[in-house]
């Protein structure tokens, strides 16, 4: 007798075990995309006097793949485009200044706005906008007919684990990391603690981990680090130029928040992104 209720008691227990783990994969994230695709994307159309905004600094629309709306601005004495991926609100023509201070500084643009932003068709979700930034850089190299070592990849942001992306799918030459994260599944960790009984696998893949990438990327880093930023510790930035392997800079701009340059630092973030196309760039191209 003592032996069956032992037995019985055995069972029970792999039966709990069972549900329990079944129940912590249940609730683990990667398993609820749409939800957190909600989360984590918020789409905005362009604003109505866009074409007007965008021509101001002299844009020039584009559309790629048959369905991402972006804006080329060319700088002529230039052989480097950089690709802008921008955070997770609001649609490009809001970079726009961004952009035009990157052109001054001796680069041409591209941005574009992920699926379901602005004028670009379909919804987003992690997958999808890894997808968009790869078309993009294919764009870029097969009919702009770029060498990917004269691809500059800016990341604001969600941005930045969208390039990081882009950067394990073709080579790079730069990559430029403004107000961005590790990765997804630190930041996520960081704001809910809960989530810490996952590994990053069972919270987010593909991972977008700048973190990873790092640890192998060869091109020049340059980390923009806002004075305050209530959506992503700035830790995360001095973490990553902590990590990049080649030649790299800081930058803080501490009047600026999150993914926004205010207009007390916009002259540093000019000057700042000049010098550094200067000295690791342009000297080789």
């Amino acid at each position: 007798m003592k032996l069956f209720k032992s037995k019985i008691l055995n069972i029970i227990l792999v039966i709990l075990a069972c549900l329990l783990f079944a129940l912590y994969l249940f609730l683990a994230p990667r398993f609820h995309p749409d939800l957190v695709n909600q989360i984590a994307f918020h789409p905005a159309p362009e604003p109505p006097d866009a074409d007007s905004f965008i021509g101001g600094y002299g844009g020039e629309r584009l559309t790629i793949d048959n369905r991402l709306s972006a804006v080329f601005f060319k700088n002529p004495d230039s052989k480097l485009v950089c690709i802008y991926s921008h955070g997770n609100a609001d649609s490009m023509i809001y970079r726009a200044q961004k952009a035009d201070a990157i052109k001054s500084a001796g680069l041409s643009v591209l941005m574009y706005d992920y699926s379901g932003y602005g004028k670009s068709l379909g919804n987003p979700s992690f997958s999808v906008v890894i997808d968009d930034g790869k078309a993009v850089y294919d764009y870029v190299v097969n009919t702009m007919h770029y060498k990917p070592s004269e691809v500059v990849l800016y990341g604001e942001s969600i941005g930045g684990g969208v390039s990081s992306e882009i950067a394990r799918h073709g080579e790079t030459g730069a990559l430029f990391l403004d107000s961005t994260f590790l990765a997804p599944a630190t930041w996520a960790k960081d704001r809910l603690a809960l989530l810490r009984l996952y590994p990053d696998t069972l919270i987010l893949s593909p991972s977008l981990s700048i973190e990873a990438l790092l640890s192998t990327y060869k091109g020049a880093v340059l980390v923009l680090k806002p004075g305050t930023d209530e959506v992503i510790p700035t830790t995360h930035s001095d973490r990553l130029f902590a990590l990049a392997k080649g030649q790299k800079q800081i930058v803080l701009l501490p009047h600026s928040i999150h993914g926004i340059v205010d207009n007390a630092d916009f002259a540093l973030y000019r000057s700042a992104m000049k010098t550094f196309v200067s000295d690791y760039l342009l000297a080789h191209h």
